[in-house]
């Protein structure tokens, strides 16, 4: 029972890991990555080895920023429903209600990083701070994540604000449409 996801008026924040709302993975058990107001999954990741002796602690690496044709090539699993069900890849996302000129400062926030993605850090420059920082220049957060920046607390600041916020846990799927993209869940 595939669920569509609406995506007209709204971004999202894709907590993949999160098995549902009350799941709270560890904190190397999540990742983080967005949905555009096209539907579009776009995320950020670390590549490279990093500093000397560092490559396995996710520090010093260079960031990349992933959209829809990267995710296909090194993540499918993380948009491809069957390829996710292969892999017991379940997901949790937060789709938050905005006006269009939200939408466009999100999208074009993740546009910025995607052209200049800077570095990687596991500690406070990963994949939820990148995340924080697109919601946070679309006005939908007034500031970064409270306590450690994960996928996690970040869903949670999002899900406790006062915007109108769906969610849904499953697997999840990304189909491409005209300009966009449906979002799909399979819980």
């Amino acid at each position: 029972m595939t669920i569509s996801v609406p995506t007209s008026g709204y971004i999202g924040l894709v907590v993949r890991g999160k098995t549902s709302r009350g799941h709270h993975p560890g904190v190397m058990e999540q990742h983080a990555d967005c949905i555009l107001s096209t539907g579009a999954p776009v995320g950020f990741y670390g590549t490279g080895r990093g500093t000397s002796g560092s490559g396995s602690t996710g520090m010093g690496m260079s960031g990349i920023v992933y959209d829809f044709s990267m995710l296909l090539r090194y993540r499918p699993y993380y948009i491809d429903i069957v390829e996710a069900k292969k892999y017991s890849m379940k997901s949790t996302i937060a789709m938050v209600q905005v006006v269009p000129a939200e939408a466009r400062a999100f999208d074009a926030a993740w546009a910025t990083m995607s052209g200049s993605p800077g570095g990687f850090a596991i500690l406070g420059n990963n994949c939820s701070t990148h995340a924080s920082k697109a919601f946070v220049a679309a006005g939908i957060l007034p500031g970064g994540i409270p306590g450690l920046d994960t996928p996690d607390n970040l869903f949670e600041q999002l899900v406790t604000s006062t915007r109108k916020t769906l969610v849904y846990s499953g697997y999840v799927g990304f189909v491409p449409r005209g300009a966009g993209y449906d979002v799909q869940v399979d819980p």
